[in-house]
């Protein structure tokens, strides 16, 4: 596939966050034009600020976006690329464009999370077995602590066994990072090997390209109960969210993670949110963070506010300095790739959902 001589680049930016690192598509000499509209709404999910005109539709050949799609097939007829924001691309399925759209192909953001995300992960993991909320609250009373007052003892996790479920991007980064910190690592994959097959074009050097870093790997459904029951200290729920993946982590897998503590970055409908409530309260479980919540965003009154043993952030654990360039880079990489008719980086697979 091949894209006209002349690019016209749309951007729907999440959040109005950082317009210049849009700029980079104007240094590319077969960039004919580029419109930048801010986002409004729900992070990667936002809708754009302005409506996008009839003739600004027709004109675009790349489109960076989070969900705001066109309205049909139709109306972008010079379309050839969306790429996302996100690493997931759930949020279009239920879409009219993208069911209509195959003329389109979809790229996702894999690999701009990483390192980001990996130390939210590891920050929410120190902060729950080291009791650091205690030491603001002990500040804000200008008095000092003791580590009597602490909940529960100290666990340092060096030894310790880190589950990640979902060894894509995110998962190897994450991966990396603990083993720097002396934590074994078991890893699940439903589909990819040990070699990460997509070309790293957001964070070069990132991750675990060669999957060396699992001291054991559990791979497809007939291997899932036997990764669960691995004696995992800390799970990172980092698959995509698939029919495959919906409510994976319920009252039976909670069971064979008796005593761990969970964190989910992916999206919420993996977890069975009740079966969770349940298995922190009783102590089956010693706690979870949770940057995706089902429902989400979560509504005021839920349950899930005043589990004590249960962290919420509001989907925000990929937000850093350098996210929209890291994104720029793959389209750029996306973009010339199609214009060469080679195969593009992160490209979404309809099939699989992801």
């Amino acid at each position: 596939m091949t894209i006209t001589s002349e690019e016209h680049v749309l951007v729907i930016n999440p959040g109005d966050f950082n317009k210049k690192a849009y700029e980079a598509f104007r240094a590319l000499p077969f960039v004919a034009s580029l419109t930048v509209i801010p986002g409004v709404g729900y992070g990667g999910r936002s809708d754009p600020a302005r409506e996008v005109s009839a003739e600004e539709w027709a004109r675009t050949t790349v489109l960076m976006t989070g969900q705001a799609l066109p309205p049909s097939p139709e109306a972008a007829p010079n379309l050839k690329l969306v790429q996302l924001f996100s690493a997931g691309s759930n949020q279009l399925q239920k879409l009219p464009f993208y069911g209509a759209s195959d003329k389109v192909v979809y790229a996702t953001a894999s690999g701009t999370h990483g390192p980001a995300i990996s130390e939210w992960v590891i920050l929410m993991m120190l902060s729950f077995f080291h009791n650091s909320y205690l030491y603001t609250k002990w500040q804000a009373e200008a008095r000092w602590g003791n580590d009597s007052e602490f909940p529960k003892p100290v666990i340092d996790q060096f030894g310790r066994t880190l589950g990640v479920f979902g060894y894509g991007a995110i998962g190897r980064q994450t991966a990396r990072v603990a083993k720097a910190l002396g934590m074994k690592v078991v890893a699940h994959s439903f589909s990819s090997p040990p070699k990460k097959e997509r070309v790293e074009v957001a964070v070069p050097g990132s991750g675990d390209p060669d999957g060396s870093i699992p001291e054991k790997w559990f791979a497809g459904a007939e291997q899932l109960d036997d990764f669960f029951s691995s004696g995992i200290d800390v799970l990172v729920v980092s698959a995509p969210f698939t029919p495959e993946t919906t409510k994976i982590i319920n009252k039976k897998t909670l069971a064979k993670l008796k005593g761990a503590y969970i964190i989910n970055i992916a999206r919420g409908g993996l977890i069975d949110t009740d079966d969770l409530i349940e298995a922190a309260e009783s102590g089956l479980i010693a706690g979870a963070a949770l940057d995706v919540t089902d429902p989400e965003p979560l509504p005021d009154g839920h349950k899930l506010w005043t589990v004590k043993n249960i962290s919420i952030a509001p989907h925000i654990s990929g937000h850093s300095v350098g996210y929209e360039d890291r994104v720029t880079n793959i389209a750029i990489h996306n973009i010339k790739q199609l214009r060469a008719g080679k195969p593009i980086t992160n490209q979404v697979d309809k099939a699989k959902g992801y």
